[in-house]
């Protein structure tokens, strides 16, 4: 996926469901961080026009729209509170284009929120910013990175750890995977690229492999534990993003060090695919994003049972252990059905704090059978 020639182009139907993604978490975001932070940061790395040849809304008339939209914009928003978008976009044309559809749409935005555009490229304009915090001894308030660029190019992972370094700071990333596994036996000068890309030449241990699958798999795996490794990032979850022809475009790949952050992602990402395995085809109906067959609830809670049962056969523990464990360690999310499903199974065999038998109060501590029926496949 290049970049356009033109200001303005076409949107993707995959780009809808990352926007998608996108609004769905800054819902949750919002409130969650301004309620302990009187500033709070959402900064669009490449932020492009802020709208499509048809119309539609790019990141960053939907990010000040979740905000301004908000059900509980009055407690965001509230007096000594401040909320701040950063859009940097390189292209003159398109900075302009931005600041245009920004003072059309929100022509009377409070005095706390500030919306600042700036005509420059993402790496350096960063690089500056964090420079100028560390010189102070300053620390970076709560932000949101949404860094969604064409290409592979300008956005190494120094960066992106020096970032995630301060606390209550999150990436949502477009990784443009398609483009890595095209170029990984590229010239000396992408190879320089890459190696800030992923802060290592491991990376190069991926033309070993003849299997396109199993090369892209690589360059994913690879980069996800570089964000762990290096990139300061506790907690990674990453998101398919799969073209007409079946081909995996890019990932979306989410960094935090909050489990909450981690939550709230994932509740997002199953907006746009319920079967938890986070992908999204432009073959599929996009106007079609809870189906059936995926949304009802018996055709994953059994597989997230079966985990927890496997991590927890013959423990005791909370709730919140386990589900902080559904959280980080599986693909689903957490449903107390889950725990419905095994009391029903005789492989919960006491629940305390509990007046009535397939009920789990949030403060109660669970004790789990010592054997394990095995699934018929």
């Amino acid at each position: 996926m290049s970049s356009p020639e033109e200001p303005v182009w076409e949107i993707e139907p995959h780009t809808k469901a990352k926007h998608e993604i996108l609004r769905r978490y800054l819902q949750g975001w919002f409130p969650i961080m301004t309620s302990f932070s009187r500033k709070v940061i959402y900064l669009d790395g490449f932020a492009g026009p802020g709208i499509y040849r048809s119309g539609e809304e790019g990141s960053p008339i939907i990010a000040i729209r979740c905000l301004m939209e908000h059900k509980l914009r009055e407690r965001i928003i509230r007096k000594n509170n401040q909320v701040i978008f950063v859009f940097i976009e390189k292209d003159a044309n398109r900075k302009r284009i931005l600041e245009e559809n920004i003072r059309e749409r929100f022509p009377n935005l409070p005095e706390n929120v500030e919306v600042h555009v700036i005509n420059a490229e993402f790496e350096p304009t960063m690089k500056d910013i964090l420079d100028d915090l560390e010189e102070r001894g300053a620390k970076l308030a709560p932000t949101f990175a949404f860094l969604d660029p064409f290409g592979f190019s300008g956005l190494p992972m120094e960066i992106i750890s020096r970032f995630m370094s301060y606390r209550y700071c999150e990436v949502l990333i477009t990784f443009m995977t398609g483009f890595v596994n095209r170029f990984v036996n590229a010239d000396d000068a992408r190879e320089v690229i890459f190696d800030e890309l992923f802060a290592t030449r491991e990376w190069r241990k991926v033309r070993e492999y003849d299997s396109p699958e199993k090369r892209r798999n690589f360059i994913i795996d690879l980069y996800r534990k570089q964000l762990r490794l290096v990139g300061n990032a506790r907690f990674v979850r990453s998101f398919e993003m799969v073209g007409k022809h079946n081909q995996v475009i890019y990932d979306l790949v989410f960094a935090t060090n909050g489990l909450k952050g981690l939550k709230v992602m994932k509740e997002a990402m199953w907006t746009v695919d319920p079967r938890g395995t986070y992908r999204f085809s432009d073959t599929t109906d996009v106007n079609q994003k809870y189906l059936l067959d995926f949304t009802d609830k018996k055709h994953w809670i059994s597989d997230a049972a079966d985990m927890v049962f496997r991590a927890f056969k013959g423990r005791t523990a909370t709730i919140d252990e386990i589900e902080e464990y559904v959280i980080i360690e599986t693909p689903y999310l957490f449903r107390k059905e889950i725990l419905k499903y095994l009391e029903l199974q005789s492989k919960i065999i006491n629940v305390s704090e509990r007046k009535r038998r397939l009920t789990f109060p949030d403060e109660c501590v669970i004790t789990f059978s010592n054997w394990f029926l095995f699934k018929n496949k």
